[in-house]
């Protein structure tokens, strides 16, 4: 209790019970401290309905106001009045979304207004890790919110992301008299190459931060087994891939002849920025699926769709035939295909065959991956960063003939809980798929004991957050992690720098754990691996 008054960050390990003994924490508040509030948790969406039901289990006492949705518009004039008129909440704990601290409406800085009024006795941030930006507008107007609450605690089984600067952001978030760092660039001084100052950090952060690793503490706790699966493109996939290469070579040669001056190995001094972060999320795309890119369907397919899809009004009945056309060209091969299906368009190159959904390599993978794990009476979560790649891949698994649930960004918060209970509760569905980002925090997904990630995040951190889905407690089958790597793409080149990543992660936050310079995951930024495929 008295270790708890004192930190900052608990940072147990996913799958710990973080969100259990912060609810144990504010129960001993209240009965040992005459403490009752009231308290403020911030979280992801995804994750508010569980958190209701966790307080109402666990601390049926406390009154719990979800202030998000539906919800948020039938309270805000109630809380704004008792605010104004200095009285107390009504309730004990307020579960708020992290969105909240993020837009720019009049709705959303009202609804800080009403936060602002309040002494908080406790301000949560469940995975803290969102506040990693020390110059976003959440870390800020969160900040605004939590400064003068008697105690900030953070939960986050990933507290380092990216880069050591990151990891300040939260210590400064929790304790600015003693972190703050003004306008000192903190990603020039944090050099995570430099070994003294990785020691350094490890023992600064020694009293601020409570990490428990499962190894530690849960010996009971079934093994993860990871496993990297390298996969091979064939004809059409690959000739994709290098037809992206000659086309971005080309238009950074010609950028390079139109300026003689220009460092000829390094792209960084070819194109900008947000073209190099384009041409990567293209080959990436490319190596995912080759329908996310348009190749199949040439510019005199798209002028003959368009024209039987406007007299249809598929995008307004005002819209000329040139828009309709131009709107088309920047669709991908997937894309056109899915509006061709809904309106019913027939044309003889118009739906795809269930065969162009397995050009891809990794989907050929899970068609013989899938049905020996369903046979091994495993069940099986599926993340991806992408959408698109999400709706090719329901198109998989209805090829494939299996059974899924799917949760994402779009999926409405109130749906998100009964989505995870039904896939736990219901052994019949086989498979979930979800994306990275909104399905890989929070969720307790125990009843499938397969992981596979579809497509690695540059921060190896979000994956790992994933994998934590059904590694946790609770969980009594042995794990098994898939990585799927396209080989011969930057698919390599990005889990060659998550590993790198991961090294750092434990030298700083785990003790006994040192980088090793000489190793093989020498780390490259976007710019030099795009150097190297366009320049080399």
């Amino acid at each position: 209790m008295k270790y708890l008054q004192l930190l900052s960050i608990l940072a147990d390990e996913m799958g710990l019970g973080k969100t259990i003994q912060a609810i144990t924490y504010l129960t001993l508040l209240k009965h040992l401290h005459n403490d009752p509030g009231p308290h403020l948790i911030v979280c992801p969406a995804s994750v508010l309905e569980n958190w209701e039901r966790e307080l109402k289990k666990w601390c049926p006492s406390f009154s719990i106001l979800q202030y998000h949705g539906a919800a948020r518009s039938a309270y805000s004039k109630e809380l704004s009045s008792l605010a104004k008129a200095g009285l107390p909440p009504p309730f004990n704990v307020l579960l708020v979304c992290y969105s909240l601290f993020e837009r720019h409406s009049a709705q959303q800085k009202d609804d800080r207004k009403i936060l602002k009024r309040w002494r908080w006795s406790c301000v949560l941030m469940d995975e803290a890790h969102a506040l990693k930006d020390k110059n976003s507008y959440r870390w800020k107007n969160l900040m605004s919110v939590a400064q003068n609450a008697n105690q900030r605690l953070m939960l986050t089984g990933t507290p380092l992301q990216n880069d050591l600067h990151e990891l300040w952001s939260l210590l400064e978030f929790m304790m600015p008299d003693l972190f703050a760092t003004e306008d000192v660039d903190l990603k020039k001084l944090l050099n995570a190459d430099d070994m003294d100052l990785v020691g350094r950090m490890k023992s600064i952060l020694g009293p601020f931060i409570l990490r428990r690793l499962k190894s530690d503490v849960m010996q009971q706790l079934v093994p993860k087994i990871q496993r990297v699966e390298y996969v091979i493109m064939e004809k059409q996939q690959e000739d994709a891939y290098k037809e992206a290469i000659e086309d971005y070579r080309a238009a950074s040669r010609a950028r390079m002849t139109k300026n003689s001056e220009i460092n000829s190995t390094n792209i960084l001094g070819v194109i900008p920025r947000r073209q190099i972060s384009n041409y990567f999320v293209q080959f990436r795309k490319i190596a995912n699926h080759p329908l996310l890119v348009r190749r199949i369907y040439r510019d005199e397919d798209v002028v003959r769709f368009a024209k039987k899809l406007r007299p249809m009004g598929v995008f307004g009945f005002d819209c000329t035939l040139d828009k309709v056309i131009k709107e088309l060209k920047s669709y991908n091969d997937f894309s056109i295909h899915r509006l061709l299906l809904y309106y019913g368009v027939t044309d003889t190159k118009g739906i795809l065959p269930d065969k162009y959904v397995m050009l891809s390599a990794k989907c050929r993978a899970l068609a013989e991956l899938l049905p020996s794990v369903k046979q091994g009476g495993h069940r099986v979560l599926i993340f991806s960063q992408w959408t698109s790649m999400l709706d090719i891949l329901e198109w998989t698994l209805d090829v494939i003939g299996v059974t899924y649930k799917r949760l994402d960004g779009s999926t409405q918060v109130t749906e998100r809980q009964t989505i995870v209970d039904t896939f736990n509760n219901d052994t019949s569905i086989f498979a979930c798929l979800l994306s990275t980002r909104a399905g890989g925090q929070g969720l307790n997904l125990t009843g499938a004991d397969t992981v596979i990630i579809h497509d690695m995040d540059f921060n190896p951190q979000i994956d790992r957050q994933a994998e934590d889905r059904c590694h946790r407690i609770g969980q009594t089958k042995p794990v098994t992690i898939y990585r799927l790597v396209t080989k011969g793409t930057v698919d390599e080149n990005v889990y060659e720098i998550a590993k790198r990543k991961l090294v750092l992660d434990a030298a700083v936050l785990e003790s006994g754990v040192e980088v090793d310079n000489d190793g093989e995951t020498s780390e490259k930024t976007m710019g030099e691996i795009l150097s190297a495929l366009l320049l080399g």
